[in-house]
């Protein structure tokens, strides 16, 4: 438990984060972690893959799901003679957008003219009124209008409805000519072309529809185009390999309120690089802005750069937003509560799985979730789908977590400071260091210990694995001067610059274990995208999350189950309180003179006091009660021995649990003692200290902080 001195301290520490990380606004709402983090209340989430939306729609108002990951489209609201009572609704505005990417690598297409002129020529109040009857807005920049950076209103121009006549102009002057035997427009140098746009088979209607308005704008313009349904996976692989296309709609959400990925998303040094710059986009304007994006150090050098870049990819189109819509989610609330509404992920995200539970208030239950397709892949580093990464946000963990808002809420991250070399004279000028204590009762789903040394080795394995191909050290390679752990529970992180954005460069990636991934015993750093868990039995899967994947059926289901070793993990609810909750280690058996032997209780309890442990009805040992009480039984004679932990907390509730210690006669073999295992390890949530709740500043270019969707 910390004291309220000890909140003080973070509090300024936090401050700090705003002053050199790239806090914009701060927000003085002290956070308390059994309000949010604690959980999970039930025992298990199934995804179920329903890849028709009519047919998730159908098993909502059944009653066979409980919710959607994918937002609603606004023509199945109501109806169908289901009690509307049953069903809830939120909407919010959404923090991305409909988009047709375009490959700027490929003649014509390579002519920013040729671009813009498509773009005059697209009706986006088409797609308001005929695809998504009146649910959204026409919105024109690469950053979403729910942004504080975006500067959509700042725009001399706009997109917005048909200019045909814009476009042919534009095309005109750019050297496009018609062909007189077809029809269709010739490319500059005079040779005939064709345009393709390509969507997810499965979205005829928005995703399918909105290509089409695409391909109608072209054929205006005189171009030669068609549609094309394609596999959404595929076409995504395709983008990220910088493989062959011209257009491709999807959709894009964002996981913070951030655009320091506006340095990697569209930088011409990534053109060719895997799993970056999928538009092929090079513009040495546009680059010139780059580092003061990334090492700024005030709002406002950074908000220049953004908005100079947002105005260049405008003119430029890498990318045409064709909608930024209204999202509708539906769920049921017949039998669970504790929905969470998340600007990033709506009503069916990491929070909602956290905090959802059942009606009466007990502990249990199953929430069935639909989701649209088959995921992708369980590697965190490859991972595209919508569908995988909804699983992942709760498998994994990361120093800090986004909250439903976008603002940062510690997860393994108990305390932090942020020095520079005004603050410190053992930094570095230039440098920034971030120190962090992480909670001490983190324990792998291999029951190996959460430390230090696995925050550390996160990121270490991120750069090595750069070498590789892998992208999730991108933001970071160049500016990290050091990362160690001077003790078990404290990580050090060390940038040789000062920059807006550090704090978002390591705090909300996933933490790997150690143990599992390094580059002697493990899975090494070229191993990064080979790795294929899940969908490969003999590929680990150690994770640490508040769910643990425990079954699957490809194509059909996976189900998570409630992970009791999850810090946070709670059996605590909202109305009164419980007494200590233990976690019963198993009975023991040992041979007389064997060491090493002892009981581990495990214990979650939110005002924790004190303790006994009595020996056949006779009290041998007092104390303060914690998360993890060990008691030594070494030295026992041969017989039946049986120890009892009473514990008691502030409001003088207490809990028992009894284990049943057996001394037996040595077998003659140097076998080692049955080991003890601490089935569960929990911490109470009051153990975080409260913080103060900052506006996030980034999101990051990885896959595991940006959403693709088939639309």
């Amino acid at each position: 438990m910390k004291s309220k001195h000890t909140v003080a301290v973070l509090t300024v520490f936090m401050l700090s984060v705003v002053a050199i990380s790239g806090i914009s606004d701060v927000s003085a709402i002290e956070f308390t972690p059994n309000e949010l983090n604690a959980g999970p209340y039930v025992d298990r989430i199934v995804y179920k893959v329903i890849e028709s939306e009519a047919e998730r729609v159908l098993a909502l108002y059944a009653g066979e799901i409980e919710m959607d990951t994918s937002n609603l489209n606004p023509i199945y609201m109501g109806g169908l003679g289901y009690p509307p009572e049953e069903i809830d609704y939120v909407s919010v505005l959404r923090n991305g957008y409909g988009h047709i990417s375009i490959n700027c690598r490929d003649y014509p297409l390579n002519i920013s003219a040729f671009r813009r002129a498509f773009a005059f020529a697209f009706d986006k109040t088409a797609v308001t009124v005929d695809i998504m009857d009146g649910f959204l807005q026409e919105h024109d920049s690469l950053v979403p209008y729910p942004n504080g950076w975006c500067v959509e209103d700042e725009f001399s121009f706009h997109y917005y409805i048909d200019q045909t006549a814009i476009g042919a102009q534009i095309l005109v002057d750019a050297g496009f000519t018609i062909d007189g035997g077809t029809g269709f427009l010739l490319a500059p140098n005079g040779d005939p072309f064709d345009i393709v746009i390509e969507y997810a088979a499965s979205s005829p209607e928005i995703a399918g529809g909105t290509a089409q308005i695409g391909v109608d704008a072209l054929r205006r313009l005189g171009v030669n185009a068609e549609t094309l349904a394609a596999d959404y996976n595929e076409f995504i692989s395709r983008l990220d390999s910088h493989g062959d296309y011209d257009m491709v709609f999807y959709e894009m959400d964002f996981y913070s309120n951030d655009v320091d990925w506006l340095a990697y998303e569209y930088w011409s040094e990534y053109a060719d690089v895997e799993y970056q710059n999928p538009t092929n986009f090079v513009n040495t304007t546009y680059d010139s802005w780059r580092n003061q994006l990334l090492y700024g150090t005030t709002y406002e050098e950074v908000f220049e750069a953004s908005a100079e870049m947002q105005k260049i990819l405008h003119y430029n189109v890498p990318r045409l937003v064709v909608y930024e819509n209204t999202y509708i989610y539906a769920y049921r609330n017949d039998q669970f509560t504790g929905h969470v509404e998340d600007l990033a992920n709506g009503i069916s995200g990491p929070w909602t799985m956290r905090k959802i539970q059942k009606k009466d208030f007990t502990f249990g239950g199953t929430v069935p979730v639909a989701i649209s397709q088959e995921p992708d892949s369980f590697n965190i580093f490859t991972a595209e789908s919508p569908s995988s990464k909804a699983i992942l946000n709760n498998l994994y963990s990361s120093l800090f977590n986004y909250g439903p808002d976008l603002k940062p809420i510690p997860d393994l991250a108990e305390s932090m400071t942020v020095e520079t070399h005004a603050d410190n004279l053992n930094v570095p000028e230039g440098h920034t260091r971030f120190t962090i204590d992480i909670i001490q009762d983190a324990m792998w789903s291999d029951e190996i210990d959460l430390t230090a040394e696995d925050v550390v080795f996160s990121i270490i394995y991120a750069i090595e694995s750069a070498d590789y191909g892998n992208p999730a050290g991108s933001d970071i390679v160049d500016d990290l001067a050091a990362a160690y752990a001077p003790s078990l529970y404290t990580a050090v992180i060390e940038f040789n610059t000062e920059s807006y954005w550090h704090f978002n460069d390591f705090a909300y990636d996933y933490i790997i274990p150690k143990h599992i991934f390094n580059d002697d015993t493990g899975i090494g750093f070229d191993n990064w995208d080979t790795w294929n868990p899940v969908f490969d039995p003999a590929e680990p899967h150690i994770t640490y999350g508040p769910y643990i994947l425990t079954d699957y059926e490809a194509g059909e289901f996976y189900e998570l189950t409630y992970n009791p070793r999850f810090y946070y993990a709670s059996r605590e609810f909202i109305f009164g309180f419980d007494a200590p909750w233990i976690s019963p280690p198993s009975d023991i058996t040992y041979e007389l003179g064997s060491t090493g032997n002892e009981i581990v209780w495990t214990v979650f309890d939110y005002q924790p006091n004190s303790y006994s442990i009595q020996m056949n009805g006779i009290e041998i040992e007092t104390g303060q009660l914690g998360v993890k009480i060990t008691h030594n039984i070494d030295g026992l004679e041969i017989g039946n021995y049986t120890f009892t932990l009473n514990a008691t907390d502030n409001w003088g509730l207490s809990s028992k649990d009894s284990v049943l210690v057996m001394v037996v006669e040595p077998t003659g073999t140097s076998s080692s003692p049955p080991q003890i295992t601490s089935l569960i390890v929990l911490v109470t949530s009051i153990s975080l200290v409260s913080v103060v709740i900052i506006l996030a500043s980034a999101i990051s270019i990885y896959r595991n902080k940006r959403t693709h969707g088939e639309g």
